[in-house]
């Protein structure tokens, strides 16, 4: 096998609680990530060297980058690749693109090298490289805690349909955290959010979910809208700028989607990934 496609899907947080900055100035979370079906398609081949291409983003800077060259590293394979990212997720928009990319890679070599990396060792390269690039490797609806790298998969039941949309940009994630420690800001309770979801309550979610981030966003008219539609909740995803509304019907989703592509905002319907798909 010479080359190798994997589909590196998108995440949004059902939920997220933001508990408090550490010692060592990262900030403590607990949250719920859920994969959907919006993937970027990552196409590794075998090369001598590493390369990376990807709309908008140097090489140099990509988190794939830095994935294939600790790859290698650590399993002392002498080789290279080439990595070709069709990029789908919008960058910077609290999506997890760049680590779900990151996580592809890491997968997407071991498969093409046949190196046979254990599951524990692929999750230590991938917490090097970002906290949630573990979660990646997976994929599905999972509890993290600490800095987003304690995992715990959930047998959650989310059978909705989820609006994405992206309205204006944010500074870096690092930045937003500042700005949100000099602010009250909610903090959900992710136990009674999780144990709603187990069950499939889907009232007992949407009263308890919120993400503490939302205190730095203003609601607009978007979210107004897509209420008055049928949207049961609209929720933020990381620390922005992406939001997305929870459909409980399909019909209903699919015609505020069509509404907002005529308006010219950047949207795109998205359905629960069980696991990231390859």
């Amino acid at each position: 096998m010479q080359s190798i496609n994997m589909a590196a899907n998108a995440k949004i947080n059902l939920a997220l609680s933001v508990l408090g900055k550490r010692a060592d100035g990262y900030h403590e979370i607990d949250t719920i990530f859920q994969t959907v079906d919006l993937c970027d398609r990552v196409n590794i081949t075998k090369s001598d060297t590493v390369t990376v291409r990807c709309p908008g983003i140097a090489s140099k800077e990509n988190l794939a980058t830095r994935a294939a060259n600790l790859f290698f590293e650590k399993t002392g394979i002498a080789g290279g690749a080439h990595i070709e990212i069709e990029k789908h997720i919008p960058l910077s928009a609290g999506l997890g693109g760049g680590s779900a990319d990151a996580a592809a890679v890491l997968t997407g070599l071991d498969a093409l090298y046949g190196a046979g990396v254990r599951a524990e060792d692929l999750s230590a390269m991938a917490v090097f490289l970002g906290a949630d690039v573990p979660f990646f490797l997976e994929g599905g609806t999972a509890r993290a805690k600490g800095i987003g790298e304690e995992l715990n998969a959930i047998p959650a039941v989310t059978p909705w349909v989820y609006l994405l949309f992206k309205e204006g940009e944010k500074p870096s994630t690092a930045q937003m955290y500042r700005r949100l420690d000099s602010l009250p800001y909610p903090k959900p309770d992710i136990d009674t959010v999780e144990r709603a979801l187990c069950v499939g309550d889907a009232d007992a979610f949407f009263a308890a979910t919120d993400n503490s981030f939302s205190a730095l966003w203003e609601k607009g008219e978007t979210e107004e809208f897509l209420l008055r539609v049928g949207a049961s909740r609209v929720l933020l995803s990381g620390s922005g700028p992406t939001r997305f509304a929870v459909f409980c019907d399909r019909t209903a989703a699919e015609t505020a989607y069509g509404a907002l592509r005529e308006k010219g905002i950047v949207c795109f319907l998205a359905s629960p990934a069980e696991k990231t798909q390859k």
